[in-house]
């Protein structure tokens, strides 16, 4: 009996102890998780409204006759009769590390739209212009290229951009940058990447916008849509027409 009483008394102690710990019957334990999740958030949100009225003009390279030094006279294997121009190059988004991102661009249409692919370290080009939604797929020799009737290029010009620096053929002369990689960069870097691309391809300054993209790019995405709209308010440089 007199364990009992032991056990109860201590039972009574741990007891008290909760409720001044943690606010009494009132305390929701997924409340403070919310919260904390929140405040996290919060923290890593790399553009507010604060920041925005901050906005310092985007790098932009002198982009005279890039052009033309990008654009694909054929591709090894490419069938005849393909009525739409190819481009791809390089765009630098910082001189300083000598970050640059890579681009491949078959034009056809109107409508102007970037594709960013899956998750961090998968290839735009690899992967969505060579095996989803590009103009061309590989045959099975491994040699040779067939047309993708399916192929969004019949809809609108699609920019398969490789983002960010280290994935594709995309880089950067500064091996650290590779530890810095995140999603406020990437953002960062694909807006200075189109400013700069709308220099060397000024015809589609005024051209509808749209970017796209599936799996991990659903943080890209949207990222990257909150930092042109917000930075669109305040730029005096190119205004996305997204």
């Amino acid at each position: 009996m007199k364990k009992v009483a032991i056990l109860l008394l201590l039972f009574h102690s741990c007891l008290v102890a909760l409720v001044h710990c943690y606010g009494g019957i009132g305390f929701d334990p997924l409340e403070k998780i919310l919260e904390k999740q929140s405040s996290k958030q919060q923290e890593v949100n790399y553009v507010t409204e604060s920041t925005a009225t901050e906005y310092s003009p985007v790098y932009v390279d002198p982009q005279d006759g890039l052009k033309a030094a990008d654009k694909i006279v054929s591709l090894p294997g490419q069938p005849n009769g393909i009525n739409f121009d190819q481009y791809s190059g390089y765009v630098r988004v910082d001189p300083n590390a000598g970050r640059a991102l890579s681009t491949i661009f078959p034009s056809l249409r109107i409508l102007l739209a970037s594709l960013l692919c899956c998750g961090p370290g998968c290839s735009s080009f690899g992967k969505g212009a060579k095996m989803e939604l590009g103009p061309f797929r590989v045959n099975s020799d491994g040699l040779t290229l067939s047309e993708n009737k399916y192929a969004w290029n019949n809809a609108a010009n699609i920019l398969f951009l490789e983002s960010q620096a280290g994935v594709g053929f995309s880089y950067s002369n500064t091996t650290s940058d590779y530890d810095k990689s995140g999603d406020a960069r990437t953002a960062a870097d694909s807006y200075t990447f189109l400013l700069n691309w709308l220099e060397r391809f000024p015809e589609y300054k005024t051209r509808d916008f749209f970017i796209t993209g599936e799996s991990y790019a659903g943080h890209y995405v949207p990222q990257l849509s909150q930092l042109i709209l917000q930075n669109n308010k305040i730029t005096n440089q190119t205004v996305i027409n997204l």
